[in-house]
């Protein structure tokens, strides 16, 4: 459970304070409370669409992510970072395909740093 927690702060400090470093376009309108928002609705959306791929696509899915090195994770995440901004324009804006590929790139390394870790047990 502290591993999760910590995983959520180091995604909302890297919204708040990366993604504006990303492109000066790229940041979450208001405060933190917004970060936490976009914060979890990536992971949900995230866990979603990858699970409604493998099945869709019968496992191949899962094969051509391992096959493509994790780079077809990375457009997902970029994919589900522009959702995010054209279905809550009002909570986080997404420049460009790019930028929004840069910010999942940064959000996943985060989480793989966590959760590589395993020296502490919760």
């Amino acid at each position: 459970m502290k591993r999760y927690l910590i995983a959520i702060l180091l995604q909302i400090l890297a919204v708040l304070f990366a993604f504006p470093l990303i492109n000066s376009s790229f940041k979450v309108s208001s405060d933190w409370k917004d970060a936490l928002i976009v914060v979890i609705l990536f992971s949900i959306l995230n866990v979603v669409i990858r699970w409604i791929l493998v099945i869709f696509t019968l496992g191949i899915g899962l094969i051509v992510y391992y096959l493509t090195l994790g780079i077809a994770g990375l457009l997902i995440n970029a994919f589900v970072l522009i959702l995010i901004g054209k279905l809550f324009p009002n909570l986080i804006t997404v420049p460009s395909f790019f930028s929004a590929l840069i910010g999942g790139g940064i959000l996943t390394l985060l989480n793989y740093i966590i959760g590589t870790n395993k020296d502490d047990e919760d």
